[in-house]
């Protein structure tokens, strides 16, 4: 009975340490904790410009929304579609659509975190049926890489 207790005990904390080990943002605020990055001694507008240019040749199509928010959408694949729609309707024209929302975070004294969250849609255009589903820290990856990019155009 208390062999069968800290086996329990072992296998969970064992699946929660790389869970935790693969956070990079666990000491940082919430809401950066998915994607984010600090620029330091450019402007909003010069963070703006290079963020577009780096979601646009990643095949996002992006707009402003906000003084210092910005929205990126691609097409999800077809695998995708069909995953989160349905053959039937994707076949029908429903679409599924990845979508990026930044945020830039004045930190003072010139720097900012450029921060954002990614999300499928499926139902995508659609305003009654359209369902956003955020995506998990563990799949923060390429976002992460983007937001470096974008740091890296700046320097």
């Amino acid at each position: 009975m208390i062999a069968r207790f800290f086996s329990r005990k072992s296998i969970v904390g064992l699946l929660l340490v790389p869970a935790l080990a693969g956070c990079s943002s666990v000491s940082g605020p919430a809401s950066a904790s998915f994607a984010s990055v600090t620029i330091h001694n450019h402007s909003p507008a010069e963070i703006h410009a290079a963020t577009g240019k780096v979601f646009r040749e990643d095949g996002f199509a992006g707009v402003q929304t906000g003084p210092t928010r910005m929205l990126f959408q691609k097409e999800a694949s077809r695998m995708e579609s069909i995953s989160r729609d349905g053959l039937i309707a994707t076949q029908s024209g429903a679409r599924t659509v990845e979508r990026v929302k930044t945020e830039l975070v004045d930190l003072g004294g010139g720097s900012y975190r450029l921060q954002c969250d990614a999300f499928m849609v499926s139902g995508a255009g659609d305003a009654f049926f359209e369902n956003e589903v955020r995506k998990t820290n563990l799949r923060a990856g390429p976002y992460r890489s983007l937001l470096r990019k974008v740091a890296k155009e700046l320097k």
